[in-house]
Formats: C-alpha cells, sequence, structure tokens
C-alpha cells in the first residue's frame, strides 16, 4: 500500500467531514471518486458529507440566531445578497430550507439569514437533516460516476497516479476556492470602500 493510499484510508473521512463544513460540494466529489477507486466505501463517504454538512449549517444558524452583533456576521449582512435571501426565507422557509445548499454561492449567507429571520430551530433541525441527506447522496454519486468517468478515459494511468488527482481534488480545490472567495471579498470591499470615498 503506498504512502498516499494510506494516509487516504486512514484520514479520507476525516478530510471529506471537515472539508464539506470549510467548502462543501468538490470535496465530496473527490471522496465520490475515492469511492470509485475502493479506498473509500460510498457509504462512508455519504456519512461524512452528511455529518461535515449538518454540522456545518447548524452551527452558522447559531450564529445568526444568537451572535447577530458578532463582526463576521455583520460581514455577512452587508453582501448584496443577503436582503434576496432575506426575501426568500419570508415568502416559504420550508422551500428555501430545502433547497440552499444545491443553490452555489449560498451555503454560507443562508443559514446565517435563517438563524437572524429567528426560524423556529426545531423546524430549521428537521428540514436540515433532510435536505443534508439528499445532498450529500446526490454529490457522492455525482463523484462516483466523475470516477467512472476518469476509468473510462484514463484507465491506464497507474492507480498511484488516480489517487494523486483525488488527493489534489480534495485538498487542494477546497484550498484553492477558499483563496479565490477571499480575493473575491477583498476586491468588493475595497470597490466599495472606494465608492464611499469622497
Amino acid at each position: 500500500m503506498s504512502a498516499i493510499h494510506a494516509f487516504l484510508v486512514q484520514y479520507g473521512l476525516i478530510v471529506v467531514y471537515l472539508g464539506v463544513i470549510i467548502e462543501g460540494e468538490s470535496v465530496v466529489v473527490a471522496a465520490g471518486f475515492l469511492a470509485h477507486q475502493h479506498v473509500l466505501t460510498p457509504y462512508s463517504v455519504f456519512l461524512a458529507a452528511f455529518a461535515g454538512s449538518v454540522t456545518g449549517d447548524q452551527l452558522l444558524f447559531f450564529v445568526g440566531r444568537y451572535f447577530a452583533g458578532s463582526r463576521f456576521v455583520q460581514r455577512q449582512t452587508k453582501r448584496p445578497l443577503f436582503i434576496r435571501v432575506l426575501d426568500q426565507i419570508q415568502r416559504n422557509q420550508v422551500a428555501f430550507i430545502l433547497a440552499f445548499r444545491f443553490i452555489y454561492g449560498m451555503r454560507t449567507i443562508s443559514p446565517i439569514a435563517i438563524g437572524i429571520a429567528r426560524v423556529n430551530p426545531v423546524l430549521y433541525a428537521g428540514l436540515n437533516l433532510a435536505s443534508a441527506a439528499a445532498w450529500a447522496a446526490i454529490m457522492t454519486t455525482i463523484g462516483y460516476l466523475f470516477g467512472q468517468t476518469v476509468e473510462r478515459f484514463a484507465g491506464r494511468l497507474h492507480q498511484d497516479h488516480k489517487l494523486i488527482i483525488a488527493g489534489l481534488l480534495l485538498i487542494g480545490l477546497p484550498v484553492a476556492i477558499g483563496l479565490a472567495r477571499s480575493w473575491h471579498a477583498h476586491r468588493q470591499a475595497r470597490a466599495a470602500s472606494d465608492a464611499e470615498a469622497p
């Protein structure tokens, strides 16, 4: 067993759990790929993704509900998308809670807005569990099918090469996305500051 394979077998599910909290979709897709390569099992990937999604979104909900005055929450409320999210929550709480994690760019701001909107915590928890289960199953399946596609077009690659691809997706892609988002947020903040300047 190679060092890459051993690392992914031992720590892969922890990376999936934490990666879903930090980033989301790309981590689960990469983990689904690993399941196709028999490094992880599809069911364990689903459970790690489900647990990470529930944990992250419940934490953000409680941050919005009980720490609305914090600097982090205030920064989220100043985003242009925030008012639109609040409007959607007021129109149909249930549909929005079930759908927001499937809409790119909504995963961080939505649970915070739901908390600020004072949605019943029991209602949110129940819908969050149902939506997270569906999301984790769909993303794991996409990753598994992606593995089949890679196998079809790159079937002759050495197993370690395939694991390197999966490792880069699992660890590198969330980091790259996080840096891109930070850079974009910095640009938006700078543009807003320039616009306010006399």
